[in-house]
């Protein structure tokens, strides 16, 4: 979709105090120099007792209200994004990072959808937002805290380390530093049973008491003899692919125009052949050296990218940024943005 009147107008971060390094993990025996040299994170932040992913995304959240200069008044919308479990079962964590944010009569909405759930979100609050005119603003928030003895940051997955830590965009229909030209998604649900693999269905959240093993469901689904792998890995980069063309054409770009491009934190091999190799992506244009201090922060590692761009790698009016996510299931967006103006915030 093409957009000539949706912007950006607050970026917000918040990452915890505690810093746990790779180094930590091979000493505590929960990690591996193996998985190190393969996987290139360095360290991450753990979050405190209390600062649950909702906890989080509303400090973010106010601090994207705060530098867009928006009246609470104005937000018509709040969309929270998550992967991990959000400190309670059977609530409303969106409804949280509303009322301790924005608050106001507007809906919040949550979006479950994999490491894709913030630029979901942010797709969904775009369309929102051009149906309601009359709602200048949305708040949109990623926040997830991954502990023991649900989740393994360090073993969980085989390749991705998850740290804590959330990020917001305010988007708004009237003004911003930053246009949003186009965003674009697309599905591949053929990949569905790739993550899911055949486990038997279970009746409530951590049935068994075991930590997850998110790798068991694609073991178990590639010894299926009907597979073929070179069939699914064609599917997921042409997913990819296909995401980022779209993004392009609708923006009516190149990928060279980028100044930037922004993407998941995802493991060095993955990063190396899964986006720059296949995408032809110049990784100096990317974040992702500069955030192996924090691996992958849940699903707000986009807004945490910006949000270093803006502060640290010195954007002009004009400078083009590319962002692309994607997550199992399998849904990719990407989305190009425009930068109108230096934020006054930095």
């Amino acid at each position: 979709m093409r957009w000539n009147d949706l912007y950006i107008a607050g970026v917000g971060t918040y990452l915890p105090e505690q810093v746990e390094t790779v180094d930590d993990a091979i000493a505590a025996g929960r990690y591996t120099e193996e998985k190190k040299a393969m996987n290139g994170y360095r360290e991450l932040r753990v979050a405190a007792p209390g600062e649950t992913g909702p906890v989080m995304a509303a400090k973010a959240g106010l601090e994207a209200v705060e530098r867009s200069g928006l009246s609470p008044l104005d937000f018509g919308l709040t969309v929270h994004a998550s992967l991990s479990h959000q400190g309670l079962d059977l609530w409303t964590p969106a409804s949280y990072v509303q009322a301790n944010t924005v608050g106001g009569t507007g809906p919040a909405f949550e979006v479950k959808q994999g490491c894709n759930g913030f630029m979901a979100a942010v797709d969904l609050a775009a369309s929102y937002l051009s149906s309601h005119r009359d709602l200048p603003a949305a708040l949109v928030t990623a926040g997830d805290a991954f502990h023991l003895p649900y989740f393994d940051r360090w073993a969980s997955e085989e390749q991705n380390v998850n740290g804590d830590g959330a990020g917001a965009f305010v988007l708004s229909n009237r003004s911003g530093f930053a246009r949003i030209r186009s965003i674009h998604s697309h599905a591949d649900s053929t990949l569905e049973q790739m993550s899911r693999g055949y486990q038997e269905w279970t009746t409530g959240p951590f049935a068994d008491g075991k930590t997850l093993q998110l790798n068991s469901g694609v073991e178990d689904f590639l010894q299926n003899a009907d597979v073929d792998l070179d069939d699914m890995i064609a599917r997921i980069g042409g997913g990819v692919r296909h995401s980022l063309k779209m993004a392009l054409y609708e923006a009516e770009i190149e990928l060279a125009d980028a100044r930037f491009f922004l993407h998941q934190q995802l493991a060095e091999t993955i990063v190396t052949h899964g986006i720059c190799g296949l995408l032809g992506v110049d990784r100096s244009s990317t974040t992702y050296d500069w955030a192996k201090q924090y691996s992958m922060v849940g699903t707000a590692d986009i807004a945490l990218g910006l949000d270093h761009v803006l502060a640290e790698r010195d954007p002009q009016p004009g400078d083009l940024i590319v962002l692309q996510s994607s997550g199992a299931g399998y849904v990719w967006t990407a989305a190009v943005i425009e930068i109108l103006e230096v934020p006054s915030w930095v």
